[in-house]
């Protein structure tokens, strides 16, 4: 019987959440007013715009030159500055958007303070919370993932095709 391989990565992260969980359950509220203190600092909307912008801008210089660079649609039409452009735009728009409405929910269903979204159903106001959850959570790990790209070198080469 051959002894069993364990991922101590997934290992990591398990233990990771555990630990994060019960710190959670244990300062629940100074928690909530930390989320709440962020979401409603003055200067989050300009804090995710720069860094939108210092994330794909340091990934465009890192595939300038590039020459097989493959991107999306807005690439193949218009080039690799467009598509960075767009990217930036994109993003910062998703996740200022996102916050807001976010601050929005969050105050509303957790602390009660004030009103945000009249008329709207307790189904309607959390499934804006996921949907903008997702959203920030996507624009973050796209910006992330650009700037990951750009600084993380790697040891491949361009395959070169041989003909038959």
């Amino acid at each position: 019987m051959t002894p069993e391989k364990l991922n101590f990565k997934l290992i990591g992260v398990f233990l990771l959440l555990m630990t994060l969980s019960v710190l959670l359950i244990l300062n629940k509220e100074p928690t909530m007013l930390l989320v709440k203190s962020v979401l409603e600092w003055k200067q989050l909307n300009a804090t995710l715009w720069l860094g939108f912008f210092s994330c794909f801008i340091v990934h465009y210089l890192s595939i300038k030159k590039e020459t097989g660079y493959v991107g999306g649609l807005i690439f193949s039409h218009f080039g690799k500055f467009a598509d960075t452009a767009f990217a930036i735009i994109t993003y910062g728009l998703a996740s200022t958007t996102s916050a807001a409405i976010l601050k929005g929910v969050y105050v509303q269903q957790f602390f009660g303070e004030r009103v945000y979204f009249q008329n709207f159903d307790q189904i309607d106001i959390y499934s804006m919370l996921v949907v903008c959850i997702f959203l920030l959570g996507y624009s973050l790990y796209a910006a992330f993932a650009a700037l990951k790209n750009a600084v993380i070198l790697s040891k491949s080469e361009t395959a070169i095709p041989v003909n038959e």
